[in-house]
């Protein structure tokens, strides 16, 4: 009986890191697709920014990218 009480909160604890490990995997990702969205923006776009976009003007960018692609 302490087994697998020993057991199941090993795994539960492997599982609770992994999803930890996942959601800052997922961060990183999303941190990277808005940086390329913001470079492919200034690299192709005639006009370039003059001061830093917000995050909804670099996610607007981002879709459209995103759309240009698909």
């Amino acid at each position: 009986m302490m087994f697998w009480l020993i057991i199941s909160i090993i795994l539960g604890a492997i599982a609770a890191v992994s999803l930890i490990y996942n959601a800052v995997k997922d961060t990183k990702i999303d941190a990277l697709e808005y940086e390329v969205a913001y470079l492919t923006h200034v690299l192709f776009e005639k006009q370039i920014p003059h001061r830093e976009l917000t995050d909804e003007e670099i996610r607007q960018i981002k879709d459209a990218w995103n759309k240009r692609i698909k």
